[in-house]
């Protein structure tokens, strides 16, 4: 069996061992050659594998070949995500891959947008590739390129590449964010294909910048990665990729120290790392419970749970918002966002837009209850929104001197009330970031 390495593993599996060779791969070596039923792999790919339950990365090209050349109107188009963890693990280089693969079997594919960031093997795979020109946005005396929507949905291509899925376009553009153009390409019938990093996740913001001291500004509803039909996770292993980046071949030299000593350290890559293999886990999970449950099967017990989550006014309620949507995708329950006010006292400004707001983006239903004065009001009313709707569990965060939500006993009170529920507790990452740091 012969290693092959060149910037980056590169590895293929037959369909009959790729489960046991995705389980068995650990980012050290991977490796080409014959697999251990007799089969001969075609040759080396991008290092890269879909998930059980998610389509491979080349198993539609023969469905590619016979598919309609153009866009189809009467039908939504398919979406494709290539998830990393940092940028230059070759997101883009494996959706240019797949796509020079699609047009050599007669499939109509357009170039949307794509970032080819100077990078000579990924400019090489846009050869031959037709490409709807972008338009040109004027901002601060000068104009920057974005993808021209209208032009993409003109062409009626059967495949567009938008790269960065994350992306915000410029004031003036049609939407706000990319995927909002992806949403309306795919409405139009047409398939997208198109990248994404993992730290641009929005329930995953606190996560991502407890490990990397990072905030990231761009995100992108988590519903966007769970409504793909196929999810590719392009991986590399973390000190390969640092070698990519001291090479010169992801960022120019003028960066590269800054880029090794601040977000591209190891630990933090192999933190994202695993970020990417959980997130997976839980896509794979939660499209087995939806087959299980409209195939008329029993789903998995943990359907029968149902969380709730106590938002108590103040800020932070964004992070507890964002953990209980990640709990609620484990579990794989409902989950629902209580805020109580108390009769005649008011909110804090802008503190329940914000609220209405990160649930709308996690598509979590708020519910406002209003409880009487007094030191039982909130504990009675809580518990009785808990009883009503049958919750089986119930998720806090504690203030940034660790104290319980609700000043005095009110959680305890809570949890006398609801002896059957059990309670969860969060603490609170922004501690983690009190090193000076600065947020991006």
């Amino acid at each position: 069996m012969r290693s092959v390495r060149e910037g980056r593993r590169r590895r293929r599996h037959c369909e009959g061992h790729r489960d046991r060779a995705m389980m068995s791969y650990g980012g050290r070596r991977a490796s080409v050659g014959r697999c251990q039923c007799g089969c001969a792999p075609p040759g080396p790919r991008a290092g890269r594998w879909s998930p059980p339950g998610i389509l491979p990365p080349r198993a539609r090209a023969g469905e590619w070949a016979t598919s309609t050349d153009a866009a189809d109107p009467a039908r939504r188009g398919r979406l494709k995500v290539y998830l990393g963890f940092a940028a230059g693990v070759g997101k883009t280089y494996a959706m240019l891959e797949d796509a020079q693969h699609a047009r050599a079997s007669g499939v109509d594919v357009v170039v949307g947008y794509v970032e080819a960031h100077d990078r000579p093997e990924t400019t090489a795979l846009l050869a031959g590739i037709d490409a709807v020109p972008p338009r040109r946005v004027a901002i601060g005396g000068t104009t920057m390129p974005e993808m021209d929507i209208d032009a993409v949905l003109a062409r009626r291509a059967r495949v567009v590449l938008v790269d960065e899925l994350a992306h915000t376009n410029l004031p003036g553009c049609a939407h706000t964010k990319r995927y909002e153009d992806v949403r309306a390409i795919l409405e139009g019938g047409a398939d997208v294909w198109t990248t994404l990093n993992v730290q641009h996740i929005a329930s995953l913001n606190d996560q991502v910048a407890a490990i990397t001291h990072v905030r990231q500004r761009e995100t992108l509803p988590d519903t966007v990665l769970r409504e793909a039909d196929e999810v590719v996770v392009v991986d590399l292993p973390p000190e390969e990729l640092r070698a990519r980046i001291q090479e010169g071949k992801v960022y120019p030299h003028p960066r590269i120290r800054a880029a090794l000593e601040g977000f591209f350290r190891e630990e933090p890559l192999a933190a994202l790392r695993e970020l990417v293999l959980r997130e997976m886990a839980q896509v794979v999970e939660g499209r087995r419970v939806r087959s299980a449950a409209s195939s008329g099967r029993t789903p998995s017990a943990a359907v029968a749970d149902r969380l709730l989550i106590l938002a108590a006014g103040r800020p932070g309620d964004e992070r507890v918002v964002r953990e209980g949507w990640r709990l609620a995708r484990s579990l794989q329950c409902e989950a629902e966002v209580l805020h109580v006010v108390l009769e005649g006292a008011t909110a804090a400004p802008g503190t329940l837009d914000e609220l209405r707001e990160t649930c709308l983006v996690l598509s979590l239903p708020l519910r406002v209850e209003r409880a009487r004065p007094g030191r039982h009001g909130v504990g009675e009313t809580v518990a009785a929104v808990a009883r009503a709707g049958r919750v089986t569990r119930l998720l806090a965060g504690a203030t940034r001197d660790r104290r319980l939500p609700w000043r005095g006993s009110t959680l305890q009170e809570i949890m006398d009330r609801l002896p059957w529920a059990d309670f969860v507790v969060i603490g609170d990452p922004a501690r983690w970031l009190q090193d000076g740091r600065p947020e991006a």
